[in-house]
């Protein structure tokens, strides 16, 4: 039996986790401006140190925007925003993803790893390629649907590190928190057994330098997640 860490929430964070919920649910609008730092510390009893450094951290997610000796104003996140603001989202949305926001992923994921088994096929030895086996056991031996999902996270983001690209282990795993969220879904309703199935054929598909074949079961993979969608997300 494994326990979640408590973890111990700042003043900081629950600051910038309020000010999220506003925005988010529309009850401060994209350009209107928040009160200066002193108001809102006495509305909110907390000091200004508090208020200021969730305002820098507000202004990194692309919710606020601060405009020296004007005060800061709320963004529209969607062109300030980065991959932590869709983590902020998910959080106010009760750590769903709605379909956009899950075909967008699914859509960045395909060329992310179309473009790794393509660069695996065409630099890797085979010694390296095999060096994936052990993460494929650990997903074969994955009991539950969490830790399978965290398993098929890591053989990807391997696989990554192998093509040799400097930028996508760093892209990949700037979408951890939201493919491990996709792919627990997945093993809930397939079982992680036929998870393991897909990333065993892949692996087969590497080792034989296929590039064709492991396209198209990236392909088959990012597929059969869009149907998903469609049937459970509204």
């Amino acid at each position: 039996m494994e326990f979640t860490r408590i973890k111990n929430v700042s003043l900081t964070d629950l600051f910038v986790q309020q000010v999220e919920n506003m925005i988010l649910s529309g009850a401060i609008g994209v350009g209107q401006r928040l009160p200066p730092a002193r108001e809102l510390s006495a509305q909110m009893g907390v000091s200004r140190p508090v208020i200021s450094a969730g305002l820098v951290e507000l202004e990194k997610l692309g919710f606020v925007e601060i405009r020296p000796r004007q005060g800061a104003f709320v963004s529209d996140y969607r062109r300030k925003g980065t991959v932590e603001t869709l983590v902020a989202i998910m959080r106010y949305n009760g750590w769903a993803m709605r379909g956009n926001e899950v075909t967008s992923l699914l859509q960045v994921r395909w060329a992310l790893e179309r473009l790794c088994v393509e660069l695996v096929c065409n630099c890797c030895q085979l010694e390296e390629i095999a060096g994936l086996n052990p993460l494929l056991k650990k997903i074969e031996g994955a009991d539950v649907p969490e830790r399978c999902a965290e398993a098929v996270f890591a053989f990807h983001h391997e696989l990554a590190v192998l093509s040799g690209n400097m930028l996508l282990p760093l892209l990949y795993h700037s979408f951890k928190p939201e493919s491990v969220h996709l792919w627990t879904i997945s093993c809930r309703r397939t079982g992680c057994r036929a998870l393991y199935k897909v990333k065993e054929a892949l692996y087969q598909a590497l080792l034989a330098g296929d590039l064709e074949q492991a396209q198209k079961i990236t392909d088959q993979s990012i597929d059969a997640g869009m149907k998903q969608q469609v049937e459970v997300l509204p």
